[in-house]
C-alpha cells in the first residue's frame, strides 16, 4: 500500500507541475504579444529633456533620485496613515505666495480682469465680430 500512496503523490506533483508549465507558457505568450515586433529606436537626442535625462543616467545616477520624481512617488508603510484612505476631491494645501512672487501674482490678476466672466459671452462676441467682418 505504501508504493501506491507514493505513486499517487508523484501523480499529484506531476499534475501541479504541468499546470504550472501551462500557466507560465500562457504568461510568456501574453508578454510576447505585448513586445514590439520590430526593434525600437531611441528618442531623438535633439530633445533637450531626453538629452538631459540621458546624460543624467549615463553619469551613474538613477531617475528615482531626482527630487521631482521622489516627490511624485507615494511613500509606503506605517509612516503615512493617509495612504490607506481613498483619495478625495480635496486638493493638497497650497503654500502662500512667496515675497518674490508679488509681480507674478499681479500680472496674473491683471490678465484675469481682462477675461470675460462668462466664456459663452466671449464666444458670442467672437462670432459676432466674425460675422461683421464677413
Amino acid at each position: 500500500m505504501g508504493k501506491y500512496k507514493q505513486w499517487l503523490h508523484h501523480q499529484e506533483i506531476g499534475r501541479r507541475l504541468r499546470d504550472q508549465i501551462n500557466t507560465l507558457e500562457q504568461e510568456r505568450a501574453r508578454v510576447q504579444k505585448m513586445a514590439p515586433s520590430h526593434p525600437t529606436t531611441l528618442p531623438e537626442l535633439e530633445n533637450p529633456l531626453v538629452a538631459a535625462l540621458l546624460s543624467y543616467t549615463r553619469a551613474g545616477n538613477k531617475l528615482s533620485n531626482i527630487d521631482v520624481i521622489k516627490a511624485a512617488i507615494p511613500t509606503m508603510g506605517p509612516s503615512n496613515p493617509d495612504q490607506r484612505r481613498p483619495a478625495g476631491n480635496a486638493a493638497p494645501p497650497v503654500a502662500g505666495p512667496k515675497p518674490g512672487d508679488a509681480g507674478v501674482v499681479a500680472s496674473l490678476l491683471a490678465r484675469a480682469e481682462q477675461m470675460p466672466a462668462d466664456p459663452l459671452d466671449q464666444m458670442r462676441q467672437l462670432s459676432q465680430t466674425r460675422d461683421q467682418t464677413e
